[in-house]
Parts: structure tokens; C-alpha cells; sequence
């Protein structure tokens, strides 16, 4: 077994720089998409733009989820109460399980796959493999992290945050890249250094300004 870089714990809160859209119930509970096909199998979807997320809530009002609500939550703790959500779904039914497709931007996807078939790979290949694309650039761009000194690998899950980014570096004549979020991961873990920075999302940006402001807010009353 291969010794892990940094904790996979560790990895996993670096997620905390990605916003997803959830549907909730009037009363707060998930508000799952039951296919007929596998009825015991219920899914969550995790939307990346809050858009993608609305236009399912849309659809999901026409059943039986009068009231839901879009509400953001960062990745890393998406995918915690995720867990604890399935665990409580087979401790209930033990046929019964849960998935949570994480839902990328389609810009951001049909990006992606321009840059893999300029790159010679097959459609069929990108299809199955490519669920939520992460750009990156070769020769790396770097990035110091905010309260740090040290200049990291930067990894960007918005495509138009990645050309921001490459303006800013004199003279760059690199060449775009880009991997599943999967593969990212599994690199930042089995990386000898903790060397890579998840760029905040534009998302996660307002999601987190958000959650401030309502912190003040409160503190205020």
C-alpha cells in the first residue's frame, strides 16, 4: 500500500474551495430523483452552478416536493453529510443505497473535452471517464495561498479562472490541461509535498462571502 503524502482528510478539506447546489425539501431533507428502473437506488445530485440545480428543483415541483429549495454547500462538507446520509439509508434498507453525481458546469465540461480531443483522445475514453473536469496548465502556474508564503501548483475547477490566472503570469505561453477531479485528488494525496492548491470556485467565493455577511449579521442582532 502506498504511503499517503498528506492525510487523505486533509486532501479532502482542500474541497472546501468548490460550492455545490443541493435540492432541499420545504422542510429542509434532501430531495432525492427516484429512478423507476432502481427504485432502491436514490440519487442526490450535486450541482456546480446554482442555474443546473434550479432547473431541477423546477422539475422536481411538479411531484411531490412542493416548497424545495436550491442551498449551497461547500464540497468538502457536502461529501461528509453525504456519507452520513447513506449510512443512515442502508441502517434503514439494506437494499437501498444512495449516489451523489457531482454535476459540473457544461461550459466548463465541453471545455474540457475540446482540450482531451485536441489531444488525440477518443470520445468514447472522455465520456467514460471525464465526470467534472480540473484545468491546469503545463509548465505549472503557482499560486501563493492566501496566509501563506509558499507558492503551490494551482488547479482550477472554473475554466475562465484558469485564463484569469494565465494573464497575470508575464510572457506565458504554456498550454492548457485537464484531468478528472477524481485524478486530481488521488494526486494531491500520493504527492510527496503538499504542493497543490485548489483555486476557489466563483461559486465557493459567493457562497462563503454569503455565509459571513449571515454571521454578522447574527452577531449584530
Amino acid at each position: 500500500m502506498p504511503v499517503l503524502a498528506i492525510p487523505e482528510a486533509e486532501a479532502i478539506k482542500k474541497l472546501e474551495a468548490v460550492a455545490v447546489y443541493v435540492v432541499v425539501s420545504a422542510e429542509g431533507q434532501p430531495a432525492f430523483v427516484v429512478d423507476e428502473e432502481s427504485p432502491d437506488q436514490l440519487v442526490l445530485p450535486m450541482f456546480m452552478k446554482a442555474e443546473r440545480a434550479q432547473q431541477a428543483q423546477e422539475t422536481l415541483e411538479t411531484g411531490s416536493n412542493e416548497g424545495s429549495r436550491v442551498v449551497p454547500l461547500l464540497l468538502n462538507i457536502a461529501l461528509e453529510r453525504n456519507e452520513k446520509l447513506a449510512q443512515e439509508i442502508r441502517a434503514q434498507d439494506e437494499n437501498a443505497s444512495l449516489v451523489t453525481p457531482l454535476v459540473p458546469a457544461q461550459e466548463d465540461w465541453q471545455k474540457a473535452e475540446e482540450i482531451l480531443l485536441a489531444q488525440g483522445i477518443a470520445q468514447d475514453e472522455i465520456d467514460q471517464t471525464l465526470t467534472v473536469p480540473v484545468f491546469f496548465t503545463d509548465p505549472f502556474i503557482t499560486i501563493k495561498p492566501p496566509g501563506t508564503d509558499e507558492a503551490k501548483i494551482a488547479l482550477f475547477f472554473n475554466y475562465s479562472q484558469l485564463q484569469q490566472a494565465k494573464q497575470t503570469v508575464p510572457d506565458f505561453d504554456g498550454e492548457d490541461k485537464v484531468v478528472d477531479w477524481r485524478h486530481a485528488i488521488n494526486t494531491i494525496i500520493q504527492y510527496e509535498e503538499d504542493s497543490y492548491f485548489l483555486f476557489p470556485t466563483e461559486d465557493a467565493i459567493r457562497t462563503i462571502q454569503a455565509q459571513q455577511e449571515a454571521q454578522e449579521q447574527e452577531a449584530q442582532e
